[in-house]
C-alpha cells in the first residue's frame, strides 16, 4: 500500500515575485558611503540588501507579473580620511591653545591697565588744574584784601633795607620816613598822605598792646616820625623805618614813646 505524502497547501502554487526595496537600498548604502572609519569601495549589487525578500519561482510556477524592475545600486566611493592625531600632539596643541589664551589675556590686562593709568592720569590733570585755579584765585582774593595789601606793603618796605634816609625823599632808591611808608603802601594798593602827621591824622588810634603787623608806629605830639611795626620779640617791638639823616633803612628795637595806628582798621 503506497503512502500518500502531505504537501504544503501552497506548494506547487507559484509564490509572488517581491521585489527588494529600493529606499532600503539607497539608505544603507548612504549609510556606509558616510561612515568615516570605512574606505574602499562598497558595491551594492541588486538583491543584496534586500535579499531575504527576494524568493526565486518553482520551475513550473506560473509566469510572474510583471512588476517595476529593480534600480541598480550604484558604486560608492566612502572618503578615506587621514590618521587621527596621537595623544601627545593633541597635548601639545591644547598647550599651545592655552598660551596663546594666556597671551591673549595678558594683552587684555594691559590695555586694561594702561587705560586706567590714563583716566587716573586725566583724573589727576584735571584735579591740578582744578587746584591750581583755586589757588591763583585765592591768592588773587588775598591780595586784594586787607591784609593782603599789608603783606606786600611789607615785602616792598624791606626790599628798600640798606637805602639812605634822604629828608623829603620818597624813593625809588632813598627815602625819609614818611616817604618809606607811603611809598610800600602805595605799591600795594594803600593810600597815605604824604608826611607822618598828616598820616596819623587819617588811621584810628589803638591801644599799642592791640598792635598788628604792618600798623604805623607814631612818635611825637605833634607826630615827627613814622615807622612799621613788624613784631613782637623779647616784650619789645620790633619796627621796620628810615630813621634819620646819616642812616639807612633798616629793622631795630621801637623807640620808646610811640602810640598805635591801625592799617588793618583805616
Amino acid at each position: 500500500m503506497s503512502k500518500s505524502v502531505s504537501r504544503p497547501a501552497h506548494r506547487g502554487t507559484p509564490r509572488p515575485f517581491r521585489a527588494p526595496n529600493v529606499s532600503i537600498v539607497r539608505t544603507i548604502a548612504g549609510s556606509l558611503s558616510g561612515h568615516g572609519r570605512l574606505a574602499g569601495r562598497i558595491t551594492l549589487a541588486s538583491g543584496i540588501a534586500a535579499g531575504a525578500l527576494v524568493a526565486v519561482p518553482a520551475a513550473n510556477a506560473a509566469p510572474v507579473s510583471h512588476e517595476p524592475a529593480l534600480e541598480v545600486a550604484k558604486v560608492v566611493e566612502a572618503p578615506t580620511l587621514e590618521a587621527s592625531a596621537t595623544p601627545a600632539a593633541m597635548l601639545t596643541d591644547i598647550k599651545q591653545l592655552e598660551r596663546a589664551v594666556e597671551v591673549q589675556q595678558r594683552k587684555a590686562e594691559a590695555a586694561r591697565k594702561a587705560a586706567e593709568a590714563k583716566r587716573k592720569a586725566a583724573i589727576a590733570a584735571k584735579k591740578a588744574a582744578e587746584e591750581k585755579k583755586k589757588a591763583e584765585a585765592e591768592a588773587r582774593a588775598y591780595a586784594a584784601s586787607q591784609q593782603g595789601k599789608i603783606d606786600r606793603a611789607i615785602s616792598v618796605a624791606s626790599e628798600q633795607i640798606g637805602d639812605p634816609y634822604v629828608w623829603g625823599a620818597t624813593g625809588p632808591s632813598a627815602f625819609d620816613c614818611s616817604g618809606l611808608t607811603q611809598y610800600a603802601f602805595g605799591a600795594a594798593g594803600i593810600e597815605l598822605p604824604r608826611v607822618s602827621r598828616d598820616q596819623a591824622a587819617a588811621l584810628p588810634t589803638i591801644p599799642n598792646d592791640q598792635i598788628q603787623r604792618g600798623d604805623l608806629m607814631f612818635w611825637g605830639s605833634p607826630v615827627y616820625h613814622v615807622g612799621i611795626f613788624l613784631r613782637w620779640e623779647n616784650g619789645q617791638a620790633i619796627m621796620l623805618h628810615a630813621p634819620k639823616p646819616g642812616t639807612a633803612v633798616r629793622e631795630e628795637a621801637a623807640w620808646d614813646g610811640w602810640f598805635a595806628g591801625s592799617i588793618h582798621q583805616a
